[in-house]
């Protein structure tokens, strides 16, 4: 039986583990880097696994609330060891940073990513660990959330769709979702 929780630090090595495969190590620390290390170092409290029966993640949601901080963060501690080891994805992330800060000033103050390992996968699991999700950002009156899913990515938009995001913005190869989450009016 699966369980979602909050991140726990003793977590961290089986998040980053996730959804790596036979990467090489470079490019484990390149994922890391870009996807992991900065929702797990400075924002943990908007992170939620899905875990075994062994509470082991099988899967987990991380977000960044405070994007202004993240953008920042990432320029600062990530991309510099990225750039040092894969050139083509840090110029690539950084162009994507750029245009995804527009969805700042639309409302769409916070960001995720999600993973769920494939034998876990449509049995729920994403859903659940969106509704956690969802609801800390709601608690903590983040205005609204965006994701950037690959076009071709067919269960992940699904998924995003069946838990109440909008498609609002399309670039190329991919498609912004958002969910608008609190208003002051």
């Amino acid at each position: 039986m699966i369980t979602i929780r909050p991140y726990d630090k003793k977590d961290y090595r089986y998040v980053q583990q996730l959804g790596g495969g036979d990467e090489s190590y470079v490019r484990q620390i390149c994922r890391c880097a870009l996807y992991c290390n900065y929702y797990l170092d400075c924002e943990p409290q908007f992170c939620f696994v899905a875990v075994d029966e062994n509470d082991l993640p099988v899967g987990y949601v991380l977000a960044a609330a405070d994007l202004d901080n993240f953008y920042e963060k990432m320029q600062q501690d990530y991309l510099p060891v990225v750039r040092k080891l894969a050139g083509s994805d840090y110029y690539r992330y950084s162009a994507e940073m750029k245009v995804t800060q527009r969805y700042t000033s639309k409302g769409y103050t916070a960001h995720f990513v999600i993973f769920v390992d494939e034998q876990h996968r449509n049995k729920g699991v994403g859903s659940r660990l969106l509704a956690e999700l969802l609801q800390k950002l709601r608690q903590s009156y983040v205005e609204g959330v965006h994701f950037v899913c690959g076009s071709k990515q067919e269960d992940v938009k699904n998924l995003l769709v069946k838990n109440g995001f909008e498609d609002i913005d399309y670039l190329s190869g991919c498609i912004v979702y958002g969910q608008k989450l609190y208003s002051e009016e």
